[in-house]
């Protein structure tokens, strides 16, 4: 056991599970996605220094990455997976998935399309807005909750430090920015709130 007197709590879809001993459960939402990375013909086309990141805003909405860490784009469409929980998550691709996306790289982006290099699952857990959730809990202030909404990552650097702040300080300079990410919401404080996973 581990005692604190203040602790960042970013545990995505184990986040209620630790919540529970606080008596606080959040409608979060959990599915199961896929990434791509595709053997380019032409990689050289998709270094960082001549491909943006990128998504495509539809539906479904699809989102990609210049060649980086493997060596090839990634791609996947964004929240195209079956809910789960973290017993049943499967790490199994998905080929009707994997088919929609090599059909929409095809059609829009052909020269990133080659054999796969990788395919590998991952989880997304979402609020009922897909909003974030950075905040401390109301009736626990030494606990700071980060919830990212299936697109935390990008946004790493900047929550890092508005959670230390909070974590360390108890506030950030930053609060009118994150007003919107209460945890006490109203939204969040819905049994069965309406669910929107657009980005």
């Amino acid at each position: 056991m581990h005692r604190t007197g203040r602790i960042v709590l970013a545990a995505d879809a184990w986040t209620n599970d630790l919540l529970a001993h606080l008596g606080l459960t959040l409608p979060l939402t959990i599915t199961r996605e896929q990434v791509t990375y595709f053997a380019s013909p032409d990689p050289g086309l998709f270094a960082p220094d001549r491909f943006p990141v990128w998504i495509w805003m539809d539906e479904p909405s699809f989102y990609g990455f210049p060649t980086y860490g493997e060596p090839g784009p990634k791609a996947a469409q964004d929240v195209g997976g079956e809910e789960c929980t973290i017993p049943t998550r499967s790490f199994e691709v998905n080929r009707a998935a994997h088919a929609r996306l090599y059909a929409f790289m095809e059609r829009h982006l052909p020269e990133a399309v080659g054999p796969d290099l990788l395919t590998k699952t991952c989880i997304y857990t979402l609020t009922p807005e897909r909003d974030f959730v950075v905040d401390r809990l109301p009736d626990h202030p030494g606990v700071v909750l980060a919830l990212g909404a299936g697109h935390g990552f990008k946004f790493a650097s900047v929550l890092g430090r508005i959670l230390g702040e909070l974590a360390i300080e108890g506030e950030t300079p930053s609060a009118g920015e994150i007003e919107a990410f209460k945890v006490d919401r109203p939204i969040l404080r819905e049994a069965r709130p309406p669910m929107s996973f657009r980005i």
